[in-house]
This record gives C-alpha cells, structure tokens and sequence, in this order.
C-alpha cells in the first residue's frame, strides 16, 4: 500500500513539474519576443507608415528638445555619406535665416530652412529647402555640391527629411545646376521653388523640364501625386571672366570677375506607401547633353543646343488651394 502511495507521489510531482516546465517556456519565449521588438526600435522610420495613426507614442518624431531651443523648427534633414544633419526651420521670410543660425544667432553660415509658403506639416507636392554653400565639408547644405558625381550619387540614392509629425524617406530624381538671376538666362529662371509644381498642368511640363536638366538619369520613376522634395545651394559653376554683358562684380587674389548667382539643385520625391525604400542605381547613367543657363554656354563659348526653349519657357500655373 506505501509503495502505490509513492507511486502516485511521483505521478504528481511529475505532472506538477510538466506543468511548471511548460508556464516557464511561454514566459520565456514571450520575453525574447518583447525584447525583439524593442531592440527592432518603437520609433518606426518607415516613412509608408502613418505615425499620426498609431498608439506608440515613440512612433511620433520627438524634437522638444530643438523647439525649446527654437519654436520655428518644423524638421530633420540627414543626408547619407554627407556631414548634413541638421534640423530645420521655417519663418515668414526667406531672408532671416541666411544670416541667421539655428540659435538666432547672427552668423554667415546661416540655417537650413524650408521655403517661407510650404506647408510644413502636411507637405505640398513640392517641399523646398535651403542652406548656404560656404565650401567647408560639413557646413549646412556645403556637401550637397557631391551630387554633382553620379558615383556620389549612386553611393547615397536617398535622403531622408522627417516632419514634426512624420518620417520621411526620399529617392533622388534629378540633379541639375541652374541660374538664380534672369540675365544669366535669356531673361529666364525656372521656377523650382513653386509649391504645385507637381501637381495638375504643371506636372508633365515641369518633369519634361528636369528630364533635359538632370546632369544624369537616376532610374527612379515618378508619377503625378508624389511628394517631392527639393534641396539648394548655390555653386560657382558659371563664374566667367567680366564682359559687357556680364560686368565683373567681385575680385579675388588680384583677379575680377563676374560671379554668377547659379546653384545646385536637388529633387527627390517621397517613398511611396509599401515601396522599397532603396533604389537600384546600376539603372542610374550620365545625361550627355544636360540643358544649363545661357551663360554656361557663354563661359564655353558654345552654341546654347536648346535655344528654341525660350520660345515657350515652362513658368507653372497657378494653383488654388
């Protein structure tokens, strides 16, 4: 009789630990899976996601810290293989923060601002931001003028620009290196700063517009209701030496000449929902016949291939919102 008592001791002491060995391994596997999605990050950098819609409250961009120090922050610009990694402002002009730095501070240097009529927080269909080029690496929009190599280019295809309220990532479309001042051009400048560049008639006569400027085809398509974003500095490209119809206007180490207002620009658009974030850029080659301004053609001494286009400039339409 003790022996059947023992026996069924041990049955029980069995199912007992069976039943304490199976609890353990649920808790354990719940707790590598709870630390497998903290370690994969609560802050979603996917920019297809719709952070306004989710409960984490990680998932919204946390830029307290830079609103404290400046009420007119509105984002963060990171581009890749760069020293460009700032936050960026908005203000009622497009002139304060060229002699401004992000602290108020007056300073050559400047800030990084976004285009006094974007919309900061929902984004038109073109969203354009500013920095100065001072020629020191790492110096606001200074390391921009690399995009100027394909093989820069197919090095870094993507920029990312996040919002108060989302994050963004945004595949290169175009390079290209144009004028700022009309009689660098026939009297012409391409508006590139519209915010609905993008969008109803403008569309297909502004990206005809890129597709002959881009110093090289990236491969990335676009299509009518994409987000673009569109980045400037200014470059040297068209300094000339004076003449009449460009009159020097600086001087440097004993030498005068006519110091062009061009720049370099760069448009992305966003990645779309459910896209794959990274670009294939063996599709990526040079455009062997680029459209400039009129003074690059000048500077060369060469005949301008695209002197028709002045007949009928792009100038967009304007859209009511």
């Amino acid at each position: 009789m003790e022996k059947k008592n023992n026996a069924n001791v041990k049955k029980i002491i069995i199912a007992i630990c069976a039943v304490v060995l199976v609890i353990a391994s649920v808790l354990l596997v719940k707790f590598f899976v709870d630390k497998n999605n903290e370690g994969n990050g609560a802050i979603s950098t996917d920019p297809t996601i719709d952070i306004t819609e989710t409960t984490e409250p990680e998932a919204r961009p946390d830029y307290s810290e830079y609103l404290a120090i400046n009420p007119e922050t509105v984002g963060w610009i990171t581009v890749p293989g760069t020293g460009i990694d700032f936050p960026v402002v908005q203000t009622i002009d497009n002139e304060y923060y060229m002699t401004h730095n992000y602290e108020h501070e007056k300073h050559y240097c400047g800030a990084i601002f976004m285009d006094k009529n974007n919309d900061a927080l929902n984004l038109d269909s073109n969203t354009v931001i500013y920095g100065h080029n001072n020629y020191n690496a790492g110096v606001v929009f200074s390391d921009l003028a690399q995009y100027e190599d394909i093989e820069f280019y197919k090095e870094h295809p993507v920029i990312e620009f996040n919002t108060l309220e989302k994050y963004y990532k945004w595949k290169i479309y175009a390079v290209m290196i144009t004028n700022r001042l009309p009689k660098e051009d026939n009297g012409y400048v391409l508006n590139y700063i519209y915010p609905h560049n993008f969008e109803s008639t403008n569309y297909s006569r502004y990206t005809e517009e890129l597709n002959k400027r881009t110093l090289y085809y990236t491969g990335v398509d676009v299509k009518e209701g994409d987000k673009f974003l569109t980045l400037q500095t200014c470059v040297r490209n068209f300094d000339i030496k004076g003449n009449s119809k460009y009159p020097h206007n600086y001087t440097s180490g004993g030498s005068s000449y006519y110091r062009a207002e061009g720049g370099i620009i760069i448009i992305a658009r966003a990645v779309r929902p459910g896209e794959d974030p990274t670009v294939d850029t063996s599709k990526a080659y040079i455009n062997e016949n680029p459209k400039y301004p009129q003074i690059y053609y000048d500077k060369h001494g060469i005949k301008n291939p695209f002197i028709n286009d002045y007949k009928n400039p792009y100038y967009p339409n304007r859209v009511e919102k």
